[in-house]
């Protein structure tokens, strides 16, 4: 499996715009497997968001630091999907958003870039999820 990549020049923290293509591509597979609930979707990305914030501001400190402390935060959180995922846990049939999420986490871990990067890609799939959940009904409401 190829690992999630962010940025077209890494040296110049330049974002290549094929990864909100692919973003749109996941948020449809996620619409289309039928078995994620935007409930759940937002959760998730609150959680996300609370982290950004937090490293946000202890990032003002010193960088370094603050991405120490991120990182068990988001494998906290990768573990917290996978119990979700148990036999009668609420993800148990959303194979597509776990494997969406954990390849998210997975890359931002790499670096503070990285981990910025990763909220813009995770923020736009949900937007597409929201917008092609609208066209085919927001059968995925919750």
């Amino acid at each position: 499996m190829e690992t999630l990549e962010f940025f077209k020049d890494r040296e110049r923290g330049l974002l290549d715009p094929a990864i909100f293509e692919r973003a749109k591509q996941v948020a449809e597979k996620l619409v289309g497997e039928g078995k994620t609930k935007s409930s759940q979707f937002r959760n998730y990305f609150a959680e996300l968001r609370a982290l950004e914030n937090r490293f946000a501001k202890e990032r003002k400190d010193n960088k370094d630091l603050a991405f120490a402390r991120l990182v068990p935060e988001l494998e906290l959180l990768k573990a917290k999907l996978a119990y979700n995922t148990r036999t009668n846990g609420p993800l148990r049939d959303a194979r597509a958003f776990v494997n969406f999420l954990n390849e998210a986490l997975d890359a931002g871990k790499r670096s503070p870039e990285d981990f910025e990067a990763m909220m813009k890609y995770v923020e736009a799939v949900l937007a597409y999820f929201y917008a092609s959940e609208k066209r085919t009904g927001g059968q995925n409401e919750a």
